[in-house]
């Protein structure tokens, strides 16, 4: 009987460090946590997570952080491409994370229109000169 600790991978998903951290913060070890075995290699199991939310309702994890724009869609290790279960989990991830995009989620996040031009005048070099001529006629 072996005693070492599983990895719990989660399939399909690749965490961004943002998605690690809001993992940390709502996986609380009170929870009850469901664990849907996709695959396994040697000591990890790439798995669909789910964390119940209130007294029916679960959500899958790896769905929400794609919804979240907290982390890209992967290839799902251990199913064959080919297969209906790949397709179908496939499908899921993946719409999770166009729903993310169009959103401008996380990762997708669009800056607005005055981050662009505070941008685009803090990055000007005109500007950068006529700003080092003005502070050295201020000490002066």
């Amino acid at each position: 009987v072996s005693t070492s600790p599983l990895l719990v991978h989660l399939a399909g998903v690749e965490l961004t460090p943002a998605g690690k951290m809001w993992l940390q913060k709502n996986l609380v070890p009170p929870q009850t946590v469901w664990l849907k075995l996709i695959s396994r290699e040697d000591n990890t199991l790439h798995c669909l997570v789910s964390q119940s939310r209130g007294s029916i309702w679960s959500y899958c994890m790896n769905e929400e952080l794609l919804r979240l724009g907290l982390a890209r869609s992967a290839p799902i290790t251990g199913v064959p491409p080919g297969s209906p279960l790949y397709w179908r989990l496939h499908k899921r991830l993946h719409r999770a994370e166009v729903k993310a995009e169009k959103k401008g989620r996380g990762l997708w996040k669009k800056e607005s229109l005055w981050e662009r031009a505070s941008k685009a005048l803090k990055d000007n070099l005109l500007l950068r000169l006529i700003g080092r001529i003005f502070q050295r006629t201020r000490t002066e």
